[in-house]
């Protein structure tokens, strides 16, 4: 289907790349055809050229040489210091004002970063034609303009695979200029096509990892063209867990080089205080997430013994109008232990299959997932209510215990199950006896910060009865990312022992229904 959405008309060749339903409210706010950005021609951030030298004295006006020593002085400074190892490389072409618009802008913000921090990283300069495939050396690339760009399909391929290698690409709207806005959207979406952008709630941790922002401040001209104050703009794109790809549609560049709004210089940003905590965020979490982007679990790959279906449980992911696809060998890992512990024989290949599909009721039991906000559709809601009358089961879990998807999914079953609420199962119930006793799970480092907690917690486990069974179970605390072996170090969920123990229950308890 041909994306129809008609902001302007230079907007229509970013919506045929992307599509209508990529898009969804992503453009929304971002002012694309407001009046402000039509003039954004009238400004720059470039400054202004140097003033002339004054004018050359005649000879009979000149000073004469000043006296050199006989014996050249000894050298008694101290030698600079070692370099501290690179942490962004800005993508540079060969037109220099092309990228360049702020030349210090991410050096500036390193160098913020180690005065008031007391954090060390350095900032390099690399040329397109350089861009590499590992990011074991440099983990971040970073692009910045003012105009439109385009990159070559060799320059893609090589900028997927760094990625997926675990890298982190950020693309910045210099000023927020339209050209480039829409050029990046067109670039970050070929990257990853099959991982839709979307807009950073404000549970994601680059609005907390360092500074706990709380209310995000934009200039008077990003307010003038749309932005919101104390909302979030910016677009990820995910690979698992972790947001591999970052656009800021409201310049973030400027901030980092201290620039303020002048006359001349009208940006479409961040207020300086707001784009300097939200850059030193973005890169504690890329720090952070750096060791954590390829867990063990990628190393480990289940095959089914025989391909067949007969005799074996069966697992099947459901897809939704969202986001659903997050951790991807969390259930193979789940399953392998499930069959150790019971014998039971498992069928180990994904199964995928949407809520409004009538393959849903050829599977007894289903998984889902996501990390932010979603909307069932009506066709969704009452495929997914026949299911569960019929006695289908439905396993989900916040992956990575994020606020967004738990506010959506608690609204969502309860319109499935007309008006039924999610309850907390009891510490007696069969899901936390059989084949583990599971008294107290330890929570990851991040789940305790925010529960305040020491040592080990009570397990959470929500359900819904239906036919005096429980038909839904649900995990507000992430479990895919134990599941998985993986760091994750923003994870609001369990450790693996314990998740792995928790997720092997509640696949018993679905074979005893």
């Amino acid at each position: 289907m041909k994306a129809q959405l008609r902001l302007a008309s230079s907007v229509l060749v970013l919506v045929g790349w992307l599509g209508a339903e990529a898009l969804g409210g992503l453009l929304d706010g971002f002012g694309l055809n407001s009046t402000v950005v039509k003039e954004e021609q009238n400004y720059t951030c470039t400054p202004k050229p140097p003033a002339k030298p004054p004018a050359q004295h005649s000879g009979a006006e000149g000073l004469p040489p000043l006296p050199l020593p006989a014996v050249p002085l000894r050298r008694t400074e101290k030698k600079n210091p070692p370099r501290p190892p690179v942490l962004i490389a800005k993508i540079a072409t060969k037109r220099r004002s092309d990228w360049a618009t702020n030349p210090a802008d991410s050096k500036n913000l390193l160098r913020w970063m180690a005065k008031d921090l007391n954090v060390h990283f350095s900032s390099i300069n690399l040329p397109q034609d350089r861009i590499p495939t590992n990011p074991q050396q440099i983990p971040v690339l970073y692009r910045t303009g003012h105009e439109a760009f385009e990159f070559s399909s060799n320059d893609r391929k090589k900028l997927r695979e760094y990625l997926l290698r675990g890298g982190t690409v950020i693309f910045d709207a210099c000023c927020g200029r339209r050209a480039f806005v829409e050029s990046a959207l067109r670039e970050v979406q070929q990257l990853v096509p099959e991982r839709p952008p979307y807009r950073l709630t404000m549970d994601h941790p680059i609005y907390h990892s360092f500074f706990d922002i709380k209310n995000i401040q934009y200039r008077p001209w990003a307010l003038k063209a749309g932005a919101k104050t104390g909302e979030p703009s910016c677009v990820g794109i995910d690979i698992g867990c972790r947001t591999a790809a970052f656009f800021f549609r409201w310049d973030v560049s400027c901030g980092w080089d201290y620039l303020k709004d002048s006359d001349r210089h009208h940006c479409l940003g961040y207020h300086v205080d707001s784009a300097r905590k939200i850059g030193a965020n973005l890169m504690a979490y890329v720090t952070a997430e750096r060791s954590a982007a390829l867990p063990l679990s990628k190393a480990l790959d289940f095959v089914d013994a025989t391909k067949g279906k007969s005799g074996k449980f069966i697992i099947a992911q459901a897809s939704y109008k969202g986001m659903w696809k997050t951790r991807e060998a969390g259930l193979s890992m789940l399953l392998n232990s499930f069959h150790d512990q019971t014998k039971t024989p498992v069928r180990f290949a994904r199964e995928e299959v949407a809520l409004d599909s009538s393959r849903l009721f050829e599977v007894p039991f289903i998984y889902l997932t996501g990390h932010q906000d979603f909307v069932l559709t009506p066709q969704e809601r009452s495929n997914l209510r026949q299911y569960l009358m019929r006695g289908g089961i439905l396993f989900a879990e916040s992956c990575c215990g994020r606020e967004a998807f738990d506010r959506s999914f608690r609204f969502e079953i309860s319109k499935v199950l007309n008006g039924q609420k999610l309850d907390r199962l009891p510490s007696a119930h069969p899901l936390f006896l059989f084949p583990n006793q599971v008294k107290g799970v330890q929570p990851r480092p991040a789940l305790s910060r925010k529960l305040g907690a020491k040592g080990k917690i009570v397990p959470a486990l929500f359900g819904v009865n239906v036919n005096g069974n429980v038909a839904v179970v649900y995990a507000p605390h992430g479990l895919a990312c134990g599941w998985e072996l993986a760091q994750c170090p923003y994870c609001s969920g369990i450790e693996s022992a314990d998740s792995l123990a928790l997720g092997v229950n509640i696949l018993s308890y679905a074979i005893m229904q």
